[in-house]
């Protein structure tokens, strides 16, 4: 069973449908496709709210590395396949960001990463 928690911020394109998926380290027992993904925002607080509950469809493998001094000097691989900046671009907006830079700018300070990407499909 998937608990998930999301910032306010990402509330409006899980809503949408926008966004599709999560990047998370990687947990102790990892979901898998099929399992029920429970999707929140404030959990463990008093405003703790439900956002959806959604079927799992698919976990990739993730990692994020730092390749140089500037800002996108990062390098995405999922599943091993190092993506091109316009496979970033895509994801990142899949991922609930405008574009690579503000969700590299998200993840700075925080490379290496390894982890995984849990998708679900809304209904």
């Amino acid at each position: 069973m998937g608990l998930y928690n999301f910032k306010e911020r990402f509330v409006p394109r899980i809503l949408d449908g926008s966004k599709t998926h999560t990047i998370r380290p990687l947990r102790a027992v990892a979901d898998k496709p099929g399992n029920t993904l429970h999707l929140y925002t404030g959990l463990r607080t008093k405003s703790a709210r439900l956002l959806m509950r959604v079927p799992c469809v698919k976990v990739e493998s993730i990692t994020m590395k730092r390749v140089g001094p500037e800002i996108l000097d990062v390098i995405v691989a999922i599943d091993g396949v190092e993506l091109s900046w316009s496979e970033c671009e895509a994801f990142s907006r899949r991922d609930g960001f405008d574009n690579f830079t503000h969700m590299i700018e998200w993840w700075n300070g925080r490379f290496p990463f390894q982890g995984q990407i849990v998708h679900w499909r809304a209904a």
